[in-house]
């Protein structure tokens, strides 16, 4: 039998367990009351785990639910100006109003033989059929002078979009690299089956594997930009020595002769669907739109996007939007701006606090995940939202110098040393 006393001070009875854990001797009484306290610490982490899980879960479903309030108070709103307008246009109705008086002696008639205890079976037949007729009247009144049509209430799948694109976990995925000498080139572009690179002098298809399929020759100078013009199945490069198509079949390279005697100094290039876009580098930037018809480029329409001391550093476009880095050349200050591609109507603009002189900044659609954009000089990656909004920056080793995306989950940059090739998470 145990002869140690109970670690209680004050605690009379003797010991009859050793805990473990704390090395002391409890007696029955308060062993129990040792052990609440650790079953009390437990149900405390309980409730902070839950507390923490419902944060959690309020967190990110915080938005949504203000967006849904906002909603309902918009619907509220709206569904009690239109009542006030059906009022308006009913309550002067003369027929309305005394099928109304027709109602309210009704009422009061009905009021009155509850009181009184005492009605019959005809006084009873008599008011229905008072109230049908009062009814049918009313519905032939509304149905012939008062439709509403209420159309529903649609909202498909992407009307609100989440986003899950993570740069750093994108980044953190690379998966295959290639060493490639550049001739100091900044540019790229790629078909939905090959990367366009400038290698040594040489237009050279790369796979998705990063396998040299086909090269080419090039002998025109410096090519500012490229891009792929799908309507026509071609690559188009802007050179200091004029617009050039390449075919990626034949790898023949032929000269846009109406675009390149035009005495522009055409800098940089994008493509949708149906159109050409192009812009100088000069002040006050003009953006010429082409369509292809019968084999020859064709001026659409043209369009001042910069202010007299800003050009356009560099471009590119999806099915619907025109993106813009737009560089002051008095203060170096970027900005990114969006364009809607049918009327060239800006959308939003965002600064991107980069103040370089030399032409180090470019951008890559993420389709509908957003844009990313390429900062040589600081060797960053900026991820910018499809509202506009900046969500990451990171630093990226080597140097980049230019990213596409190529088929929907894989984003491949060009650096001084190479390509590096990403999946997009």
């Amino acid at each position: 039998m145990s002869q140690y006393p109970c670690t209680i001070t004050e605690c009379p009875r003797i010991s009859r367990v050793l805990c473990y854990c704390c090395k002391n001797n409890y007696c029955i009484e308060h062993l129990k009351d040792h052990n609440d306290i650790y079953l009390s610490q437990l149900y405390q982490l309980t409730n902070d785990i839950n507390k923490l899980s419902e944060y959690f879960r309020g967190q990110y479903r915080q938005q949504l639910d203000q967006w849904r309030h906002e909603s309902h108070q918009t619907i509220d709103l709206y569904y009690e100006k239109k009542c006030q307008e059906l009022d308006n246009k009913i309550i002067p109705n003369e027929i309305l109003n005394q099928n109304r008086q027709v109602i309210e002696w009704i009422k009061l008639k009905i009021s009155q033989l509850i009181r009184e205890q005492n009605t019959t079976q005809e006084q009873i037949d008599s008011l229905k059929a008072a109230i049908n007729a009062v009814k049918r009247e009313i519905e032939h009144i509304l149905k012939e002078n008062f439709q509403l049509n209420i159309p529903s209430l649609i909202l498909d799948e992407n009307f609100i979009q989440i986003e899950n694109f993570n740069l750093n976990s994108t980044i953190k995925s690379l998966f295959l690299t290639k060493n490639l000498i550049t001739d100091n080139s900044i540019v790229m572009t790629n078909s939905s089956k090959y990367f366009l690179i400038n290698q040594q002098s040489n237009l050279c298809l790369y796979d998705k594997n990063l396998n040299i399929i086909k090269q080419i020759r090039w002998e025109y100078g410096c090519i500012w930009d490229m891009c792929i013009f799908d309507n026509l199945s071609k690559f188009i490069l802007v050179s200091e020595n004029g617009i050039f198509t390449l075919d990626e079949q034949t790898m023949i390279i032929e000269q846009i002769k109406n675009l390149s005697i035009l005495n522009k100094f055409w800098y940089c290039c994008t493509c949708s669907d149906k159109s050409l876009f192009l812009a100088t580098q000069q002040l006050n930037t003009t953006i010429y739109e082409y369509i292809l018809k019968q084999n020859n480029f064709l001026l659409k329409r043209q369009q001042i996007c910069c202010s007299n001391n800003e050009y356009i550093e560099h471009m590119k476009s999806t099915k619907d939007l025109l993106a813009l880095i737009i560089l002051n050349d008095l203060t170096n200050e970027r900005h990114f701006n969006m364009r809607s591609i049918l009327t060239f109507d800006q959308l939003w603009t965002i600064s991107l606090s980069i103040n370089e002189k030399i032409n180090i900044v470019s951008c890559c659609s993420l389709n509908e995940k957003g844009w990313l954009i390429v900062d040589i000089a600081q060797t960053r990656l900026i991820y910018i939202n499809n509202q506009g909004y900046i969500k990451q920056s990171i630093t990226y080793k080597p140097s980049p110098h230019y990213a596409v995306q190529f088929d929907d989950n894989i984003l491949a940059i060009l650096t001084e040393h190479g390509i590096n090739l990403h999946k997009i998470q």
